[in-house]
């Protein structure tokens, strides 16, 4: 199952993800969340410490290269790795079994 959240600002997504992310694993399903929050909110939500959330890895923008799918006609993105291998490599364990990756972070001015 892929569930993901959507909507405007200050609507209550970072809350609600946590929340379903946490639940899901509780009932023991495997969860991967992935953080696309330039801020570290989503992190702390899934109950990681802020050192924890400043310590976890981005993903590389290597992962995925686009490629042109002449089946499809069209230029696609490609992942270098299997999700499993990118979700162990690049991944944090947070509380309930939840593993996060986290896709970018803003580190300086200017950088987002």
């Amino acid at each position: 199952m892929k569930i993901a959240i959507s909507g405007k600002g200050g609507s209550g997504k970072t809350t609600t993800s946590g929340v379903l992310a946490r639940a899901f694993a509780r009932m023991g399903y495997p969860v991967l969340a992935i953080d696309n929050d330039n801020n570290p909110n989503p992190g702390l939500a899934l109950g990681l410490t802020p050192e924890q959330v400043e310590a976890a890895p981005t993903l590389p923008r290597d992962l995925l290269q686009d490629v042109w799918d002449e089946d499809a006609g069209k230029r696609v993105g490609k992942l270098q790795m299997e999700l499993d291998d990118i979700a162990s490599t690049y991944g944090v364990l947070a509380p309930d079994n939840v593993r996060m990756l986290a896709m970018n972070r803003i580190d300086h001015g200017g950088a987002g």
